[in-house]
């Protein structure tokens, strides 16, 4: 892979029209995101147009020939002046509107993919539903952001919702898939970078709820026992929690999932694209585990990708940032690790 060069370039499509050749890329996605963002740069002579975008403008965005996010622009800037002409265009996927907009909603007895659907269907946004799901006995919004109420539920359903290429949606699991690529430090990976970020952590997790059909109050506690001093976090169980586990439970995932999270990995590979098992080549997604080997941190283990941006400048050139935890920081499970805790730290030969 170290060895062959990934021509691809970033292009956008619309209107039966295409731009490539972009001099500045930078494309994220996130596991805990529900739309991807994209901001793109090139200088043109003359004084030139804003490319034809509108408001309602859907713009395909694809490397080589992989369709990699569906968007609409949030913004175009232009500064002209007697010499150049440059273009500056940041944008989101269909997602967006759940992310931006407020909105009110109550629905009662359905599963958790059934509320995914039925909201995503309000906003037009096309969703993918590919787990099982628990009935949810009431879900109710007033006047919130859409997005945060699904991810909440999700999360206490131990699933995941995140942007697809076509600009939609998937509900699904955590991976559990064999890694789709090895990366070894001074032969793929660029550069790394190791978080142990410590005020992610709390001393203790509450959670408190109110159960409306018996008229009581509920709560949950747990402790994380690496932290020695007074640090509380103290959580409202919303409404659409219920019915997807009692306050013990999410108290207990709040707390494993702070954990695994506070240590993860940042790496950074050379060009967009990797080459899997056909020889073909293909771009980093999230969702996806990869072996991540760097003898100088001992590490050596299987890793979920929980975000990815694509990035190009004048200095770095194509460069892919990965960033790695242990798929348990994803389920809310704890990760029992030596030395740096759970997350990071990897032991040799235990992955899959």
């Amino acid at each position: 892979m170290a060895d062959l060069i990934d021509s691809a370039v970033v292009e956008i499509r619309f209107d039966s029209l295409r731009y490539g050749f972009w001099q500045k890329v930078d494309i994220r996605e996130s596991v805990d995101d529900l739309c991807a963002s994209v901001r793109l740069a090139m200088s043109r002579p003359g004084t030139g147009d804003s490319l034809g975008l509108t408001a309602n403008t859907v713009i395909e965005v694809l490397i080589g020939d992989s369709l990699i996010n569906t968007i609409r622009p949030d913004s175009v800037r232009r500064p002209v002046d007697a010499e150049s002409h440059a273009i500056f265009m940041e944008a989101r996927s269909l997602g967006r509107e759940l992310v931006d907009c407020q909105y009110s909603k109550t629905l009662s007895g359905l599963t958790l993919g059934e509320i995914v659907k039925r909201l995503c269907a309000t906003f037009k946004v096309p969703v993918k539903v590919e787990a099982e799901t628990a009935v949810v006995p009431d879900f109710s919004m007033q006047c919130e952001i859409p997005a945060n109420a699904l991810i909440n539920a999700v999360r206490a359903a131990n699933l995941l919702l995140y942007p697809l290429p076509s600009g939609g949606l998937v509900l699904t699991k955590p991976t559990d898939a064999a890694p789709v690529a090895a990366l070894e430090y001074g032969v793929h990976i660029k550069r790394y970078e190791v978080f142990d970020e410590y005020k992610l952590r709390f001393s203790d997790y509450v959670v408190k709820g109110y159960d409306y059909s018996s008229d009581a109050a509920l709560k949950g506690a747990v402790k994380d026992d690496g932290i020695s001093f007074f640090r509380p976090m103290h959580i409202v169980a919303d409404r659409s929690g219920h019915g997807l586990g009692g306050c013990d439970r999410r108290a207990t995932l709040e707390r494993n999932r702070r954990l695994a999270r506070a240590h993860r990995i940042e790496l950074e590979v050379q060009g967009w694209r990797y080459l899997d098992a056909n020889g073909e080549f293909q771009p980093w997604a999230i969702n996806t585990q990869i072996r991540v080997s760097i003898p100088q941190e001992d590490i050596d283990d299987v890793f979920l990708i929980g975000e990815r941006s694509f990035r190009l400048d004048d200095k770095g050139g194509k460069v892919t940032v990965l960033q790695v935890m242990h798929r348990s920081a994803f389920l809310g499970e704890e990760k029992k690790k030596a030395k740096r805790g759970a997350g990071v730290k990897g032991t040799r030969g235990s992955g899959k």
